[in-house]
């Protein structure tokens, strides 16, 4: 049988992607099975890009932890493989002494998280309207971070699976899971095309419907919430009308709240935020929200010429409320199953790291992994699959 594999991989974005890729460096077969016709067509594709520096996810939880190690892990990535990126400025602007507060706040936070000092800078508002000559004047000071890395996330998807192929995972789109049941401790995994996959390991990397995918196979540990922002694009005339990504306090006015430079040329403002729509319903863009837009646009920018966009993108959070962690861990009871769900940002920042934990969990019962002694690590080109 053909479909015999050690590990199954559900999900085809970015998480599931570096996962793929990282544990192509072990002897092991491994199958990816994405429901869509292409990879990275979900939140992979909604989102703004960024490795962020790691200022502000609370300090102790899981996602502030792998953030750290994910940032430095994409140099690793940078070193190996050739994808779009751009080393880039975060800029946390502050529009009142009370948002200052916030902006020392994640000051110390990001220290506590990991950051060295050099890392991080306070600024006024004269030093403020040197680097981002056309903010707003009413901003009276803000946070900068040097370590954020802007990158085309389903690029770097698509580069991440390019070299899991190349290394010998095999990669099944419009394979939509269907049916997970059990068989002498293998896993037959059914899908939209009828197709069964027989696998000792599970690896849940299905986004939105991770917690679906886990009640299939029995194990109902855990319920994910969605929260979709919108995005506006603009044309690439608007470029240069902000030098880095120049976001609000994202403890006041919520997380990637942002203008920002696009590795295109273009420019991304948003995104906005709306609470428990369908999961179905995660990559619309709504006329409702349209104009909020384009008032998180004109906050920021007073000049900026919302009446150019060009393009709008949507993308939605998968969050596990609970705990409002990222939950990575083997299903109840079962150490073969393995669940990556609550993928909310830092997610991005986090993919290297997170894949690291996902084989180590992999390791705690498979003991220690034989490598791949024909792995290859470099990539300079996507193949024409994608």
């Amino acid at each position: 049988m053909n479909n015999k594999y050690d590990i199954c991989i559900i999900g085809g974005g970015i998480i599931g992607a570096s996962i793929a890729r990282e544990i192509a460096q072990y002897n092991k077969k491994v199958v990816v099975l994405e429901a869509n016709a292409r990879v990275a067509m979900e939140t992979t594709a909604g989102n703004s890009g960024l490795v962020h520096g790691g200022f502000d996810p609370t300090p102790g939880k899981l996602n502030a932890k792998l953030n750290q190690l994910g940032k430095l892990r994409y140099e690793d990535w940078i070193k190996e493989m050739e994808f779009p990126f751009l080393r880039i400025d975060s800029t946390i602007v502050a529009f009142s002494e009370e948002e200052m507060k916030h902006i020392h706040m994640l000051y110390e936070r990001g220290l506590t998280n990991g950051l060295q000092a050099s890392e991080l800078e306070i600024i006024d508002a004269k030093e403020l309207q040197k680097r981002e000559p056309n903010i707003s004047k009413e901003a009276v000071g803000a946070l900068v971070c040097n370590s954020s890395i802007a990158v085309d996330t389903p690029e770097l998807t698509k580069t991440l699976f390019t070299n899991a192929v190349r290394n010998g995972v095999d990669l099944k789109v419009n394979a939509k899971v269907v049916s997970i049941k059990h068989n002498n401790s293998k896993y037959l995994i059914t899908t939209s095309k009828g197709e069964t996959i027989e696998a000792e390991y599970v690896i849940n990397a299905a986004g939105h419907y991770a917690d679906m995918i886990s009640k299939m196979a029995g194990y109902a540990d855990f319920n994910l919430v969605t929260k979709r922002g919108e995005y506006r694009i603009l044309e690439k005339t608007e470029a240069g009308i902000v030098n880095s990504v120049v976001f609000m306090v994202p403890t006041i006015h919520g997380k990637g709240v942002i203008v920002a430079p696009m590795l295109d040329g273009h420019v991304l403002v948003g995104p906005t935020a709306v609470d428990n729509v369908p999961k179905d319903e995660t990559r619309l863009v709504t006329a409702e929200q349209f104009n909020n837009i384009g008032n998180i646009g004109k906050k920021l920018i007073p000049s900026i010429n919302m009446d150019k966009t060009c393009m709008t993108l949507s993308g939605s959070r998968p969050i596990e409320p609970i705990n409002d962690d990222f939950w990575i861990k083997h299903a109840s009871g079962d150490k073969k199953f393995i669940n990556v769900a609550g993928m909310k940002s830092p997610a991005i920042a986090s993919a290297p790291a997170i894949a690291d934990m996902v084989i180590d969990l992999v390791k705690e019962t498979a003991g220690e992994l034989e490598k791949n002694k024909n792995w290859i690590p470099k990539e300079k080109s996507i193949l024409p699959l994608f």
